[in-house]
């Protein structure tokens, strides 16, 4: 009997969840919180001024959340793993900052239409399994911006380390692999676990985003991180 893609996508997308709401990610990410705001990411949201509404898609526990809110922003963070939310929603309580955390299942945000002027959406984009549901959810993304609202998206590559994505079907994938039929090319798994993730070139992702509402505005690669402003299309 042919898979249900649906299902198929869920069970993924479960996998991705477990791996953040497991202990040592929720460590990593509680570590994270003394990094503060990236350059690229400061470089980015300079433009906005203070007390615009901003959104940060994949907050975790909310390193940049609560960089963003300390400089003046309105900042909803939102995040699949409810322990991530549960943690940076008490980090908020006691260090009295004012950030809007939410539990979110995709491909749905749970947010109103034209709502925030802003996104940012890093290291997210790989854990959205098919090409399909991917561009979906950039459209929904699209929604919830304003008319000419912006998205800074950051995600690790694999232009610096590998020439192919045969390179990545190891022992891990032929382990896993099985236990889905719809898995697409770059489809993958964290290594030593059952956690989903799509490994991307940059080539790739920027035929997926030219496919979007979204129009690249400017784009950056340094060794495996590929930065990229969007800007939603005209009519969307």
């Amino acid at each position: 009997m042919k898979a249900d893609r649906t299902e198929e996508s869920r069970r993924l997308l479960h996998s991705v969840k477990d791996k953040y709401n497991g202990p040592e990610e929720l460590d990593i990410r509680k570590d994270e919180l003394k990094n503060g705001i990236g350059k690229a990411e400061q470089a980015f949201v300079r433009k906005y001024p203070a007390d615009s509404r901003l959104l940060d898609i994949g907050c975790a526990t909310g390193r940049l959340c609560f960089a963003l809110a300390r400089q003046g922003y309105n900042v909803t963070g939102i995040d699949v793993a409810e322990k991530q939310i549960e943690q940076a929603a008490k980090f908020a309580h006691e260090e009295q900052v004012n950030v809007t955390f939410l539990q979110y299942e995709m491909p749905t945000l749970p947010l109103p239409d034209a709502s925030f002027a802003a996104a940012f959406m890093g290291n997210v984009y790989c854990y959205v399994p098919h090409r399909a549901s991917r561009i979906a959810f950039l459209k929904e993304i699209a929604r919830v911006l304003h008319p000419d609202g912006e998205v800074f998206l950051s995600q690790t590559v694999l232009d610096s380390v590998l020439e192919s994505y045969e390179e990545i079907y190891d022992d891990n994938h032929r382990r896993f692999a099985p236990n889905y039929e719809t898995l697409e090319e770059g489809d993958g798994f964290v290594l030593g676990a059952p956690q989903y993730l799509h490994f991307f070139f940059a080539e790739d992702v920027k035929s997926e985003l030219k496919a979007s509402p979204f129009r690249i505005v400017s784009s950056v690669l340094e060794d495996d991180r590929f930065n990229c402003v969007l800007r939603k299309r005209n009519g969307v």
